[in-house]
């Protein structure tokens, strides 16, 4: 409720009544306490209150988490969640008698509450885990991907508990950067098994000295090039990635700035190349591919997928100047190519 509310309904309302109702630039002060509605870490133990102090050690205030929790009979609550009962209420009228609260509160003591508001509030989520909510940043990720069937796919291999702990927090992870970096995250889990693979083969095959020396040296290079070899390898399906690669004429603008004009030496398609193919209506398809000259179709394919796929990830890790800064506007890029394609190449690299 807004302070004027708080007045209108004063004189009905018995814990009201006879309490002090005051405006603070702004804010409600009810009976010397202001409770400011706030988003709290999800690291917390909500199963009691957290005390705000200064470094003195005097208290300011005290964090309660309310947000979710229903209340039978209103005029059961203690004092101060009774104070943060009107702010959370949003109708100009009290008509219930129960509620469920839409916000964790902070109440800050009156006489604190200007030092506070003027030198810590702003920083809360730095020093506190946790934002006030007209603080807070704008940001909300609601784009979904339209999807009308989905392909089963046989002999996959997921057995350890470290894969499926990924697969279940991509799943149900609403931040799509997030998301992303949960599914690259598997096929990092399997650089070193890929490694040990191809050395095991060459020792079964024994006078393979040199081969496994070479594939050692391999193991210690940068990580585009640890990606590559495991996707060259296992994406044989080179079509099922294509048909997502040719997403990206969509998205071309931001695909040159995430991949040109924030790309590295490592992307193996030459900007005018790259041009060229999105101009033509096969897109990469075999004949533009070879029409361009000097490629090996498939290794063109998987590299370029392994090139795309880490430089978006190394935009969403690192979120740094010198890379390309992620943020809302490229929830739709993420969401509409560049997951589908890293889920292709996911599916195809734990392939039996």
């Amino acid at each position: 409720m807004t302070y004027d509310q708080l007045i209108e309904i004063q004189d009905e309302e018995a814990f009201l009544e006879t309490l002090e109702i005051i405006d603070i630039s702004g804010y409600v002060s009810i009976d010397k306490k202001i409770a400011l509605p706030i988003v709290t870490s999800y690291s917390f133990d909500r199963s009691n209150d957290i005390d705000l102090k200064y470094e003195s050690g005097n208290k300011i205030g005290v964090l309660k988490f309310l947000k979710d929790r229903h209340i039978s009979d209103v005029e059961s609550l203690p004092d101060d969640e009774r104070i943060c009962f009107y702010i959370d209420y949003t109708q100009a009228q009290i008509g219930d008698s129960s509620h469920t609260f839409k916000n964790d509160f902070l109440i800050v003591n009156k006489k604190y509450f200007n030092k506070y508001k003027s030198k810590y509030k702003k920083s809360s989520a730095i020093w506190g885990s946790f934002f006030h909510i007209n603080d807070q940043p704008e940001i909300k990720f609601d784009k979904k991907k339209t999807t009308t069937s989905i392909i089963v796919s046989d002999n996959l291999k997921i057995k350890n508990s470290v894969y499926k702990d990924n697969l279940f927090l991509s799943i149900n992870e609403p931040n799509p950067f997030n998301r992303f970096l949960k599914l690259y995250h598997l096929l990092e889990l399997q650089f070193d098994m890929h490694t040990a693979e191809k050395i095991r083969i060459l020792l079964d095959q024994g006078n393979k000295e040199r081969e496994i020396s070479r594939k050692l040296k391999e193991y210690t290079k940068e990580e585009i090039k640890r990606l590559q070899s495991i996707i060259n390898d296992r994406c044989t399906s080179i079509d099922d990635l294509v048909a997502l690669m040719n997403v990206v004429k969509i998205y071309r603008n931001k695909a040159v700035k995430i991949f040109y004009e924030y790309g590295r030496e490592s992307n193996p398609l030459k900007r005018a190349d790259f041009n060229t193919i999105l101009n033509d209506v096969n897109l990469f398809d075999r004949s533009v591919i070879n029409g361009l000259g000097g490629f090996r179709y498939e290794t063109l394919i998987t590299s370029l997928c392994a090139y795309w796929v880490y430089r978006v990830r190394s935009s969403i890790a690192h979120n740094k100047f010198g890379e390309y800064i992620v943020d809302k506007d490229d929830e739709e890029f993420i969401v509409e190519f560049i997951e589908p394609l890293l889920k292709e190449v996911v599916k195809q690299c734990f392939k039996l």
